[in-house]
């Protein structure tokens, strides 16, 4: 790809799993950039602790060459501490007000160095870049499709890393705000991140939350979307080479921001026996004191989700934290269903996609 004459520029997630598997693909990199260390896959390949995940990590912006920029996420100690070993010049980003800003950051923004910013907390919810002592609107976030009005808060960060990168590679601001406009988290666009749907009055999110920290980030959009009386369903799954301790987590976090709660299992167990992750799920929920009568095992996916389709009443809230996303999908947004707008959220539009059916 990367000989291909026609192609200006390659965007290219490097997993944990790959770096330790065969490193990075590159040499070199021109921009480089982490947006969070999280515990996921610890105890896999040698890595036991968020500090050693974050130290494979660091890895991407080591291969920043010297005129190349390293972009970190301010926000997170051990992202932001990543500047020590980074290549290029560095520039950061962050949702903290500049008056919330840890020293290095002011420090680094008054000496005219580059940084990406949006004050979640304010309401304002403006992305500003800072760069040579000049202050410059990127974009409202009111005006992102994909952060549904800053409710998403974790879209916000994404956003701004993207943007970043987009700066230190330089595209020009117009471009990337219009880029910005016109991405949202339909299906087409970002499959498995925040697919929204509606049908019957059953509202549903599909979403590749498969760890706690998804789970925890997802759950913050979750706890706005509630209405009234409704309930919220969770079809709730992990998968098996993670810890147990990542499983018990998870099941802890499901049970404060569910009502319901539908267990299954990947369709891959990755070594764990039938039933064996689900068991360790419930027992994270019931520990968090969780009602046992309003857990339901239900190994197969797709069983767990018509299970919830089945059982939902008039404007509850289904979330799906799918493993196979191209399947759960096409059975919930199968006809009568409408993609939710991602602006307003209240309005919903047919969808004009062809259904495939698994």
């Amino acid at each position: 790809m990367l000989s291909e004459p026609t192609i200006d520029v390659a965007v290219l997630e490097t997993a944990r799993g790959g770096l330790l598997r065969e490193g990075l693909a590159f040499e070199a990199c021109d921009i480089g950039c982490v947006t969070n260390v999280t515990a996921d896959h610890l105890g896999l390949r040698g890595v036991h602790t968020v500090e050693d995940l974050a130290a494979v990590k660091s890895v991407v912006v080591e291969a920043v060459h010297e005129d190349g920029w390293s972009i970190l996420n301010a926000d997170d100690p051990l992202v932001a501490a990543m500047c020590e070993e980074a290549g290029g010049h560095i520039c950061y980003f962050s949702t903290k007000a500049p008056t919330q800003w840890p020293d290095f950051l002011k420090d680094h923004v008054l000496e005219g160095g580059r940084a990406l910013g949006c004050d979640l907390a304010s309401g304002t919810s403006d992305m500003i870049l800072y760069d040579r002592s000049q202050k410059m609107l990127i974009c409202r976030v009111d005006e992102i499709p994909a952060t549904m009005n800053a409710m998403a808060a974790f879209n916000v960060e994404n956003a701004l890393a993207a943007s970043a990168m987009a700066v230190c590679n330089g595209v020009p601001l117009p471009v990337i705000r219009e880029a910005l406009r016109s991405f949202g988290t339909s299906y087409e666009q970002s499959a498995g991140r925040l697919n929204m749907a509606q049908r019957e009055g059953v509202r549903i999110i599909v979403d590749y939350a498969h760890n706690p920290g998804g789970l925890r980030a997802l759950g913050g959009l979750v706890r706005k979307l509630r209405t009234g009386n409704s309930s919220c369903i969770g079809v709730v799954g992990i998968g098996g080479d993670r810890c147990d301790q990542d499983i018990f987590e998870m099941g802890e976090i499901a049970a404060s921001l569910f009502d319901r709660l539908i267990l299954k299992e990947d369709y891959d167990l990755r070594g764990r026996s039938a039933g064996e992750v689900a068991a360790i799920l419930r027992q994270g929920a019931l520990k968090a004191g969780f009602d046992a009568s309003k857990i339901e095992v239900v190994l197969r996916e797709h069983e767990a989700v018509e299970r919830a389709l089945g059982s939902a009443l008039n404007d509850d809230l289904i979330v799906v934290t799918a493993d196979d996303i191209a399947r759960v999908w096409a059975r919930v947004s199968a006809p009568p269903a409408y993609e939710l707008d991602p602006i307003r959220y209240k309005g919903a539009i047919p969808l004009q996609s062809e259904i495939r059916v698994f």
